[in-house]
Parts: structure tokens; sequence; C-alpha cells
């Protein structure tokens, strides 16, 4: 993950802090390696201090869209179940609070985590 991806993931859930915030992850997939290297806040996204979401079909077709992020403001950066009913993309990206690069974790559609690597270099 870009250094510039994971700053904005901070500042954004800094300031949804209490409320969760949610974005869209754009990168690319090769065999078993994602690249993310950018954000989109979804249209018509809603939050709360327990959820967060949007609807997918109002999105714009784009073929970068590759997960989402989104934030939890309490200690836990595990996924929910209903984190898991709504996965969307092959990723999910999680990061809770106090908003650091050490709350931030990736994971798979069953909520396995996998390594995150933040990349300092261009992407």
């Amino acid at each position: 993950m870009a250094r510039e991806t994971v700053d904005g993931i901070i500042t954004y859930s800094k300031a949804c802090h209490p409320n969760e915030g949610i974005l869209i992850l754009t990168g690319k997939s090769k065999r078993n390696l994602i690249i993310i290297d950018g954000l989109v806040v979804p249209p018509f996204s809603v939050r709360g201090p327990y959820y967060s979401g949007f609807p997918s079909y109002d999105l714009p077709f784009d073929l970068s869209y590759i997960g989402t992020v989104h934030s939890h403001p309490g200690g836990s950066n595990r996924p929910s179940i209903e984190d898991l009913n709504n996965y969307y993309g092959l990723v999910s990206v999680i990061i809770c609070y106090p908003y650091d690069d050490k709350t931030i974790c990736a994971f798979d559609r069953n909520g396995d985590q996998f390594p995150l690597t933040i990349m300092d270099a261009q992407i």
C-alpha cells in the first residue's frame, strides 16, 4: 500500500471519529499480490458510531476498485460479521483508534488477516 494512501486513511478516520468512516480502495491485482494506490469517497455513504456503508449500485463503473477500508472507533481492527457480510472487492482494510500505522490490517473474504506492507516509494 502506498504511503500516501495510508496517510489518507489515517486522516479520514481521524476526521470521522467518533463515527466509522468508509472509503473505496483503488489499485491493481496481479496473481497473489494486491497493490493499493488510491482512495475514493463513495457517493451517498452513511456512517455512525457502529456502522458505515454505501450503496454499491450507485458507484460508477471502474475496474480499479479493489476493496474498501473503514475505521473502527473502538480498539479492535478485526472484521465483524457485518463487515464480512458486506465484503466488497478483493480486500478489506480496517483501521482502529488511535488510527496509525500499527492499527491498520488487511483481511480476505473469510476474515483471515494477510500481510500489509506500506511502501514509501512510488508504486
